[in-house]
């Protein structure tokens, strides 16, 4: 099968009539700049029913019921169990794996929803430990950076499988995915990404999430970039701290090994509760 040509590639992203818009509800949730200005209440009302009873079932799994001393049956129960900035990310994660929803071998993208959950949760980890403000910005670029992985099984199987047919050599899977589609995944990603309005920077981040040349927020697209290695064990933590240093960005000065030590297992948790949010996921089915 001859490769698709770059340009070739682009006209059918901007051809594919099917391709997923983002949303309501995400969008709602991106355009927040002060969530003390939008309730539960506000949230609910821009829910369909099917997404509202996926919520509801996300707040009953084993990581968030246990906190509850009856079942939550409302989303403003689920704001006082679990917290709103929770509740968003529940909605933001839900909404976007029910996109996809209608995607091709359904049971096959339970790894790759599962990778993008865990680096969503880490990022934002991670942008608390090195205090960028931003956090709902690291959980979502964390939780997007790998779409362009769902565009091509989704909309590409043939080459799709072809790329993966090559996973035991020796060339790399990005020079796979470029001499096969003529774009990398993380590209593809950045472009979808901007078809979804983000900003500028997180599509940036996106679609540079394994070279590096970020120049608007390269605080953002480093964080992305080691939660993404720290998922796939290519770096330990003390290492990932490591390597932030290096690139100019500290950890609290007053931290102690103990104390990281104490971050670390944190860290764990998050990507445990990732497999625990998973089973409650589309992928699950």
């Amino acid at each position: 099968m001859p490769p698709i040509q770059s340009s070739t590639m682009e006209r059918i992203l901007r051809e594919i009539e099917h391709l997923p818009t983002l949303p309501q509800v995400v969008t709602k949730l991106l355009s927040m700049t002060d969530s003390a200005k939008v309730s539960a209440l506000d949230l609910s009302r821009e829910m369909d029913q099917s997404l509202s009873a996926k919520v509801l079932k996300v707040a009953n799994s084993a990581y968030y019921g246990g906190r509850a001393a009856r079942k939550v049956n409302s989303l403003q129960h689920a704001v006082v169990i679990i917290g709103f900035d929770e509740v968003k990310e529940i909605i933001l994660t839900t909404s976007l794996f029910h996109t996809f929803r209608d995607a091709k071998e359904v049971k096959t993208l339970k790894p790759l929803w599962q990778h993008s959950l865990e680096c969503a949760l880490v990022a934002k980890r991670l942008a608390w430990v090195y205090r960028y403000e931003a956090l709902d910005e690291a959980y979502l670029v964390g939780l997007i950076h790998d779409i362009g992985k769902l565009v091509i099984q989704q909309y590409f199987p043939d080459q799709y499988r072809q790329i993966q047919s090559r996973n035991g050599g020796e060339v790399d899977p990005l020079k796979r995915e470029k001499e096969i589609l003529g774009l990398t995944h993380a590209e593809i990603g950045g472009r979808v990404s901007k078809q979804w309005n983000f900003p500028e920077s997180l599509v940036e981040a996106i679609a540079h999430h394994h070279d590096g040349k970020w120049q608007l927020n390269p605080q953002l697209g480093r964080i992305l970039f080691y939660a993404d290695r720290f998922i796939l064990g290519t770096v330990d933590f003390f290492k990932m701290l490591e390597l932030f240093t290096q690139e100019g960005m500290h950890f609290p000065l007053n931290w102690h090994f103990e104390q990281l030590r104490k971050v670390e297992e944190i860290f764990r948790e998050e990507v445990q509760k990732a497999s625990n949010l998973l089973q409650d996921s589309p992928g699950s089915r």
